[in-house]
Formats: C-alpha cells, structure tokens, sequence
C-alpha cells in the first residue's frame, strides 16, 4: 500500500512537471504571440490545478466505505467541477484568451496522460523494444 502511494505521489509529480514544462515555450513566446500564450498559460494552470484537486480528493477517499467514498466522490466533484467553471469564466471575462487555446490547455492534463501511457506502453512493447 505505502509503495503504491509513493508510485502515485511520482506519478501526479511527473503529469504536473510535464504541464508545467509546457508553459515554457509560452512564456518565452508572449511579446510575440501574448494572447495565443496567455490563453495556453492560463488553460494549463487551470488543468493542472483541476488534476491536483482530483489526485488529493482520491487520497482522501482511499478506505472509506463504499457509500460514503460514493456521496463524498459525487459531492467532490461537483465543487471541482464549479470551481473550474468559475475559474474559467474569470479567465473569459478578465483576460478574454483564445477559447480554442485555452480549451485545449485545460485538455492538457488528459493529454499528457494518454502520451505518458502510450510511451510506457512502447517501452514495455517487445516488439518496439530498440
């Protein structure tokens, strides 16, 4: 149990360090493209703290009983899930972002989820091991 946790203590590490990495080329790109790198700064910060969120409600909710782990998911969720609209809307109305740019950044937990998976996959592949 104490090893699994610490394998998914350094696996939300790596997702953030890897969302966060991202805002690099995007800071450096502001004077130039500022409201296509506003948009994809803001969508990050925002996917990222909605992916930490998610990771702290999970730990708490390791050992409850069924039906409280459900009610406390449910309510959980939805406050994430408001928060982030209400973060969202903030963003819309106080630095109106590009919506495509900034909607994909919010994506980016999900995204680098499916490509850190997809490597490990390839990695342990037989048949793409070099």
């Amino acid at each position: 149990m104490i090893k699994s946790m610490e394998d998914n203590n350094k696996y939300i590490k790596k997702i953030l360090m890897i969302i966060l990495l991202t805002n690099i080329p995007a800071i450096l790109s502001l004077p130039w493209f500022f409201e296509q790198s506003i948009s994809w700064i803001m969508g990050t910060i925002g996917s990222a703290g909605n992916f930490l969120w998610l990771a702290h409600n999970l730990k708490k909710r390791i050992g409850l009983l069924p039906t409280k782990s459900r009610v406390s998911a449910a309510k959980g969720s939805l406050i994430r899930y408001a928060a982030l609209m209400i973060f969202a809307l903030a963003i819309f109305f106080l630095i109106k972002p590009n919506i495509i740019i900034f909607g994909i950044g919010l994506l980016s937990a999900q995204i680098v989820i499916y490509i850190v998976e997809i490597v490990r996959n390839l990695r342990d592949n037989k048949y793409f091991r070099g």
